[in-house]
């Protein structure tokens, strides 16, 4: 590695992580473990809490704001779990954030009612209320750009070598986007879909990135040392 010291500078750019809270929540319009949308009004319980709580919140199927939508990254996922029994509802919440990495966990909630509707009911404000005041959460996931005068930058001797195998891979339907796999089945990459068909949030190992569609084809762009690469993919979906 070598270190280069410039000077004299206007202003560049660096990239470092952005160390805000979150201020978006999405909420799914259906639970996993349920059949209907909004089952016992629960999706609305949960989208008030986290209003309650100073959160933009939408329902996954809402329009989001732009920035919102061009970047899922500055958003909390709610993903509540359900343990229930023939005698017992158990209900807790995750909060994940875009690379589906859990950020913080409820409390469990629990409710020995009859009546599956008022069970739910209870099990879900309990479990709601135990992250009551507990949500600053800092956002460590997206880069954002800040000005700079005279700066160090450490750059790389060489490029890193190329990451993915870039022989055409197939496009495997997930619930959350695609899996990347090779002509072995082998999965390559994970892919996170956004709101725009041409652009997911892309994991590889220890490389985080996008993936985005260009008029030349498919490009998974990732930091590398502070130095964004780009490279080219053959994707079939």
């Amino acid at each position: 590695m070598k270190k280069v010291v410039l000077l004299f500078v206007l202003f560049v750019y660096s990239f470092s992580f952005a160390q805000d809270n979150y201020k978006y929540v999405i909420v799914p319009k259906k639970f996993s473990f349920f059949k209907e949308e909004n089952k016992y009004n629960l999706n609305v319980m949960t989208k008030s809490f986290f209003e309650t709580e100073g959160f933009q919140v939408y329902f996954e199927t809402d329009e989001f704001p732009k920035e919102l939508a061009e970047n899922r990254c500055l958003a909390l996922f709610v993903d509540p779990e359900d343990g229930s029994n023939m005698f017992t509802t158990k209900v807790s919440i995750e909060l994940k954030d875009c690379y589906n990495k859990v950020l913080q966990t409820s409390d469990l909630g629990i409710s020995k009612q009859k009546d599956f509707k008022n069970a739910y009911n209870e099990a879900f404000r309990k479990s709601l209320s135990s992250m009551k005041g507990l949500l600053n959460i800092k956002n460590t996931t997206v880069k954002s750009p800040e000005k700079v005068n005279d700066v160090m930058v450490t750059i790389p001797t060489k490029k890193p070598s190329t990451i993915i195998n870039t022989s055409e891979l197939r496009a495997i339907p997930t619930e959350s986007g695609y899996t990347l796999v090779n002509y072995s089945d082998n999965v390559v990459m994970v892919l996170y879909s956004t709101s725009l068909d041409t652009v997911f949030l892309a994991g590889k190992e220890n490389f985080k990135g996008v993936l985005l569609k260009k008029n030349s084809g498919w490009f998974f762009e990732y930091d590398f040392d502070g130095i964004v690469y780009s490279e080219k993919m053959e994707v079939k979906f």
